[in-house]
């Protein structure tokens, strides 16, 4: 007998009825996904929305209690949105990724579920043709960082001309949101870009590039920033491939910032003759420790 001095076949029978409402719940949940669809019929409204879904997934932790560890309750319900995603319309995800064994591929498919459809891109030209042609509805690229021989990131200041709608795509997301587990996932860390606009959570970092003359310093751009309230958590440079004496640098800064934002045309006044856009901004993804299975243990 257990501690409810139930007996084991009461217990199942508990759980089966418990898995049946969840069931019915699911088939409610898609229902109301499928009036989301009407309404958002003929409109402009984005059908994949990387903030709504971060909030979701903060907001479940947040509330969740005992004993089910938390990395499968957020994994559980990215796949409910990610096949939710695919009632609304086709979607498509463009990996950069040689094969299937990249572990990016792993990454992205966790993420957006193993039932959407991926195409695999072995240069960047081709994620970003996918994405700007309307093939793909998001791309997967690395996340930017020192070293990579050929960083795709500048290809947001150059990209627009002969887009199709004539816009540019932007960074909407990063992966992975929850921290893996295994080892194949770690150390690549990758961005989403979408033909769409990013949109503001309460925990945001936004990706913010320089375009200035090439004698323009690292220190130069950090302190414009700065006296802006926008501390970099990363600063990259790349040369201008369109002009050679024009230097690119990239900043990460914490925060949801916009290209309306008044601190964008404040800091492109105080670096003379430069050019000051936003490339896109991601929700934060969780800590370790916001979704470790031993948080709580030992508290009172």
């Amino acid at each position: 007998m257990n501690r409810s001095g139930a007996s084991l076949a009461d217990v199942r029978d508990r759980i089966d009825a418990i898995d049946d409402r969840l069931h019915g719940l699911l088939i409610e949940r898609t229902s109301l996904v499928q009036s989301v669809v009407d309404v958002k019929s003929g409109t402009a409204l984005p059908v994949y929305r990387p903030g709504r879904e971060a909030e979701i997934l903060r907001r479940l932790v947040e509330r969740h209690e005992g004993e089910f560890p938390m990395v499968p309750l957020t994994l559980i319900w990215r796949q409910i949105i990610s096949a939710s995603l695919g009632l609304q319309g086709d979607f498509v995800v463009a990996v950069y990724a040689a094969d299937e064994s990249d572990p990016r591929c792993e990454i992205a498919e966790t993420h957006f579920g193993a039932a959407t459809p991926f195409s695999l891109h072995g240069t960047v030209t081709g994620v970003f043709i996918a994405v700007t042609q309307g093939d793909a509805s998001v791309g997967v690229l690395p996340f930017p960082a020192d070293g990579q021989e050929t960083p795709w990131w500048p290809r947001l200041v150059q990209y627009g001309q002969g887009v199709k709608g004539g816009g540019r795509p932007t960074i909407v997301a990063r992966l992975p949101f929850v921290p893996p587990r295994r080892l194949s996932g770690a150390g690549h860390d990758s961005l989403v870009i979408a033909m769409q606009a990013p949109e503001p959570t309460d925990r945001d970092r936004s990706f913010i590039v320089v375009r200035a003359g090439e004698d323009t310093s690292r220190a130069r751009v950090h302190g414009a920033f700065q006296s802006r309230g926008l501390e970099s958590r990363l600063t990259l440079t790349h040369s201008d491939e369109m002009d050679p004496e024009t230097a690119l640098f990239l900043l990460e800064v914490d925060g949801f910032v916009a290209n309306g934002d008044a601190r964008i045309a404040a800091i492109a006044e105080e670096i003379a003759g430069a050019e000051v856009r936003v490339l896109g901004a991601y929700a934060e993804p969780f800590a370790a420790s916001e979704v470790d299975p031993r948080r709580g243990v030992g508290k009172p």
